[in-house]
């Protein structure tokens, strides 16, 4: 079976003690881990590999309380999240602003993961996948590897809710054809609602190279099962 990629979204769950107990279980483990801004230090020496929640827009200056690519570089991060639709539902991030940060983290040589969402709205009523196209079109034009991450936006955080694996595939086809038309370099995971249920037929799907997961991170038996999915 080939290998799949595993990032794991801490999201803000854990305390200091806590942190400290998960980087010493994922210690040994192949994956991509995603702590808070003040924990990034403390996941320096596994073999795990590390990437950041969110970054700036900004390259630097008087931003208070934003973390910059460069910053992120320096704490040995190789990957950044970008676009997940909290950020955007919460923080009202732009298509522009994703673009920004995009341009950032790749200036830097960290990799991008880039979060590509449709909601309930655009399942029902965009059957073209225009928002889909849309959201690709925030790639900056020199972007020469990226892993695009689909969420259905409304299955995030359900891990009850079954996944419309047809309307994945959809969609995975989609992205997958604007990117190689692009002559983009990529790795496509999905994310949303994965389970030791669901997640065998998901990573099944023609074009998905692994997957993102947060509940499932916190339920060792379900975490394991995902894992030796993926490694």
């Amino acid at each position: 079976m080939v290998k799949k990629m595993l990032v794991l979204n801490l999201k803000m769950h854990l305390n200091k003690d806590e942190i400290e107990d998960f980087e010493n279980y994922i210690y040994n483990k192949n994956i991509i881990v995603l702590p808070e801004y003040p924990y990034l230090p403390f996941f320096q020496r596994g073999k795990y590999k590390l990437g950041s929640q969110d970054v700036s827009k900004f390259k630097d200056g008087a931003f208070t309380g934003e973390v910059n690519a460069k910053c992120l570089k320096s704490l040995n991060v190789k990957y950044s999240l970008i676009g997940h639709s909290e950020r955007k539902q919460n923080f009202n991030e732009t298509l522009k602003d994703l673009t920004d940060k995009i341009q950032n983290v790749i200036d830097e040589d960290i990799i991008p993961i880039y979060c590509i969402d449709r909601d309930l709205f655009d399942k029902r009523q965009d059957p073209e996948y225009k928002n889909i196209e849309k959201q690709l079109e925030a790639i900056p034009s020199n972007t020469k590897y990226i892993i695009i991450v689909f969420e259905p936006s409304y299955i995030i955080g359900n891990t009850e809710m079954i996944p419309d694996i047809d309307e994945i595939s959809k969609t995975i086809t989609k992205i997958k054809e604007y990117l190689i038309e692009r002559n983009i370099n990529h790795t496509i995971l999905y994310g949303g609602g994965v389970s030791k249920f669901n997640v065998d037929e998901i990573l099944n799907i023609k074009g998905i190279e692994g997957t993102i997961i947060c509940s499932s991170i916190f339920n060792k038996d379900e975490f394991e099962y995902i894992y030796n999915k993926c490694v």
